[in-house]
């Protein structure tokens, strides 16, 4: 075999191994963290305003997981202050585990019972607003 056969067959190899990867890739599709993308970008610098009225209070929201739920204490100077908001669970590795879960509360400490998650790694989005000013929270949360 001379060297133009050789070369002839390893470039056939590789438009091979292209194409096989190719259709290998469209047949897993990654999904997206929002299908939005472009209208959330564009809320991104309120998002760091929300961000840093969070860090202003005399301390930060605490969202931690118990064995029956989620529980979310604020700040203690929003005591007796409606507050309301969305917690939304964001899981990297499988999107049909997300969940939004509405909160209103009258009290720092309020609790989310009898939600079941997955085990896994979440991404804790807390946004919330009280007397009109919105504030927002990040957390990654760890289901044993």
């Amino acid at each position: 075999m001379n060297w133009g056969k050789g070369l002839a067959l390893a470039l056939i190899a590789f438009a091979g191994m292209l194409a096989w990867f190719a259709v290998m890739a469209s047949q897993h599709p990654e999904p997206l963290v929002t299908e939005d993308y472009y209208a959330e970008e564009l809320l991104f610098q309120s998002r760091i305003e929300e961000e840093a009225r969070a860090r202003s209070l005399s301390a930060p929201v605490s969202i931690d997981l118990q064995r029956d739920g989620i529980e979310l204490v604020f700040p203690q100077e929003l005591d007796g202050l409606p507050i309301t908001g969305t917690l939304t669970l964001l899981r990297p590795n499988g999107p049909t585990a997300d969940l939004t879960v509405p909160i209103r509360s009258d009290h720092v400490r309020f609790q989310l019972r009898d939600i079941s998650l997955l085990p896994g790694r979440y991404n804790a989005a807390l946004a919330w607003e009280v007397d009109g000013v919105k504030y927002r929270s990040e957390r990654k949360l760890y289901v044993p």
